[in-house]
């Protein structure tokens, strides 16, 4: 078993839940609120992992009384390196403002049916990856996946999907477009989110919370 690669799955997989926070936290504000703040400081994150941070930024943090911050951001670093591949940090952090997008323009678009998206992100993306690194062998045209880890997503979203809505026919639908959207997606963390909400809203499916 690959256990460096599984376990930064694992991780990002328990990341992409937290697209569904600001559905949790309804109540106390509104969510396009919180998925609107969170893009505008992962947008400034993203450009200052690019840039580099603006002069007066880093001059101020050598100042004594705020220098604490340079160990927030290091730990912040440590743990976003965790979670996203070379490519991905080269990039500035690509998979953690790609994610952001998912959720939020899910949620702008099609509102609390994003939570299809995030579990579609959760399960497809997470176990299909999972199961095509450590069992995977027949490579799909066109794609670095494998058709195991593919069936893997799939099954494995189906069987929530059921269980939640109770209607095995639109399940299937979904599924196997939020399958097809993570097998050939451009960005997946951008592509599944939206997919699987797309598909949630035409269908008027119920909301789980």
């Amino acid at each position: 078993m690959k256990k460096p690669e599984t376990l930064r799955k694992l991780i990002h997989m328990l990341f992409s839940l937290l697209l569904a926070s600001p559905l949790l936290l309804r109540d106390y504000v509104e969510p396009g609120i919180v998925y609107g703040a969170a893009l505008a400081l992962g947008g400034l994150v993203y450009s200052m992992q690019v840039k580099g941070p603006p002069d007066w930024l880093r001059t101020s943090m050598q100042l004594p009384q705020i220098r604490h911050l340079e160990t927030i951001i290091e730990s912040f670093e440590r743990l976003v390196s965790m979670v996203e591949r070379d490519y991905e940090r080269r990039s500035g952090w690509l998979g953690l403002i790609s994610g952001l997008i998912g959720g939020a323009s899910s949620y702008f678009i099609f509102g609390p049916h994003v939570i299809y998206g995030v579990l579609g992100l959760f399960l497809v993306d997470g176990t299909s990856t999972i199961v095509g690194m450590n069992i995977g062998v027949r490579e799909i045209p066109f794609t670095n996946k494998t058709a195991e880890g593919t069936l893997a997503g799939f099954l494995s979203f189906l069987i929530a999907l059921v269980f939640v809505t109770r209607d095995l026919l639109a399940s299937l639908i979904m599924a196997s477009a939020t399958a097809l959207a993570e097998l050939y997606g451009i960005e997946d963390n951008v592509t599944v989110p939206l997919v699987a909400s797309a598909v949630a809203h035409m269908m008027a499916l119920p909301l789980p919370l």
